[in-house]
């Protein structure tokens, strides 16, 4: 084999020195600015009032969560006592595996195709091409993580010093758990593990939650001290601030040390698994901006696949309607992690029940059931948006999709059935069940966003009046069949209407333009 044949070698005396990532995002930075044709001032008239929104929502969010937290503090009941004792044995492990897999899901390092194309596969250093992704995923994750924790220990009425130490504490283990989860993503295997460590945190929310629910009810109220403070209500505590000061800062210093040694580990990461990330990205922000909550499961899934590239086939068995219900009940079971995720959020009614908010068990299971059963629809989706393959099944769309029905309703009846005890009741449990069932298949077989019409003026622009329409589809359905359990009608309404709108709902032809 001549040189001229073997494979190339990079030589810099050939095309000069390889460029530190700093000045290639320096170059690319001046370059954009050289091309830009709006000033920033420009661009803050049109973002101004949508500013000036979230300031006025975070304004009134804040109050609304201080006269929350002032009427929690005020329950000093055994019940309420036993409630916040098992809260952060609930909470904790539920937010550590919901970031484990929103992260893995995502990358959680991404990078675009062209960067993936034009600078991931030359010799300058992926690890600093990378790490300013990696920074604003820690970044991120730390600010959510600290508001969702000030915010649920607000809500129980903690006292401020618990609210602050909670946020600290929750953003520091939030972080560890992006720290891993970019660890895991430089391997196959980590990455399938780190899964099943969400998996186990997600059965440990479940226990505690359903050992809450489940307590004996005590035969009298029984009355304690009430020594919880509120925020308009902050005293002096001795000695705690001192902890306080010293946990916060071990916190930090663990978690800045574990972002930087991974830091400088970015290099082992696979290019195919940071651009699949990045495409992932762009795929949900092509979703969210139609405002089409079904396209974000459909790329979520489709990444999945691509990333898995094959399954082991099965024949399949019976004819007609029986083949179909089949080959839906074999899809569902080429992704166990959903069946896994869904009877995990079993963990949400429990969880109500158990913290004393009976009233709201219905509705909390009903949105949790509704999260759990709609990514089981998919087929049922590709089929309402696909006029080609409804002809070569041979079937009406309304035939087709009360078949394709059929596994996820069966599904959706164990969910109920499991979470029968929280809710209680026979005639609310059929409730909850008819519009988890009816909402999901009403979401699936939705039409697709119509941009036909006059346009509506927004603070974001001119907005199609179809897309609004969007997000609501599905939930209209749920909220009707919870309408005589929230109005606490008598148990005969509370079966019918239900039952009328599954009716209705599977015998009309669902519209397919």
């Amino acid at each position: 084999m001549s040189a001229a044949e073997g494979p190339v070698q990079f030589d810099p005396a050939d095309f000069g020195a390889i460029p530190t990532s700093r000045s290639l995002r320096r170059w690319m930075r001046n370059t954009r600015r050289q091309h830009a044709d709006r000033s920033f001032w420009e661009i803050f008239e049109d973002i101004y009032l949508v500013v000036f929104t979230l300031l006025m929502a975070g304004a009134t969010g804040g109050n609304v969560v201080r006269h929350l937290n002032s009427n929690a503090a005020g329950c000093s009941s055994l019940s309420c006592a036993q409630a916040i004792s098992w809260f952060p044995w609930i909470v904790v492990p539920l937010l550590l595996a919901t970031t484990l897999r929103v992260l893995l899901a995502v990358g959680p390092v991404s990078a675009s195709r062209a960067t993936g194309f034009w600078l991931l596969a030359t010799p300058v250093s992926r690890a600093s091409l990378l790490r300013p992704a990696y920074r604003l995923v820690i970044a991120s994750v730390a600010v959510i993580g600290m508001i969702v924790g000030a915010l649920i220990w607000a809500l129980i009425g903690a006292p401020v010093v618990d609210v602050f130490e909670a946020a600290v504490l929750i953003g520091a283990a939030l972080v560890c758990a992006a720290v891993g989860t970019v660890w895991a993503q430089q391997t196959a295997r980590r990455t399938w593990w780190t899964l099943r460590v969400a998996d186990v945190l997600l059965l440990l929310a479940v226990v505690p939650a359903v050992i809450l629910a489940l307590r004996p009810t005590p035969g009298r109220s029984v009355q304690t001290a009430n020594v919880v403070l509120t925020f308009a209500q902050v005293q002096e505590i001795e000695g705690s601030g001192g902890e306080f000061l010293l946990l916060s800062a071990v916190a930090v210093v663990v978690c800045l040390a574990l972002a930087l040694v991974m830091s400088r580990t970015l290099d082992r990461l696979g290019r195919i698994s940071v651009i699949a990330g990045g495409e992932l990205l762009a795929g949900l922000a092509g979703a969210a901006s139609s405002l089409d909550i079904s396209m974000l499961g459909d790329v979520i899934a489709g990444r999945h696949w691509r990333l898995k590239g094959r399954v082991r086939s099965h024949r399949g068995r019976g004819a007609n309607g029986a083949a179909i219900v089949q080959r839906e009940f074999r899809r569902i079971l080429r992704w166990p992690r959903r069946l896994a995720v869904a009877f995990g959020l079993l963990v949400v009614p429990y969880a109500v029940h158990g913290a004393g908010f009976r009233v709201l068990v219905p509705i909390a299971a009903a949105i949790a059931g509704f999260i759990a059963v709609r990514p089981l629809l998919d087929g049922l989706r590709t089929a309402c948006r696909s006029t080609g393959l409804v002809r070569a099944l041979g079937w009406d769309l309304r035939e087709l999709r009360v078949v394709m029905a059929v596994v996820p309703a069966g599904v959706t009846v164990v969910w109920a059935a499991c979470a029968y005890p929280a809710i209680g009741s026979a005639a609310s449990t059929f409730a909850v069940a008819a519009g988890i069932i009816t909402g999901t298949v009403r979401q699936a077989s939705a039409r697709p966003p119509s941009y036909a019409g006059p346009l509506v003026t927004s603070p974001m622009g001119a907005i199609p009046p179809g897309l609004f329409s969007q997000p609501a589809r599905g939930f209209d359905l749920l909220m009707i069949c919870l309408a005589p359990v929230l109005l606490n009608l008598s148990s005969l309404w509370v079966v019918l209407i239900p039952s009328v709108v599954i009716a209705g709902m599977f015998a009309v032809r669902p519209k397919t333009n």
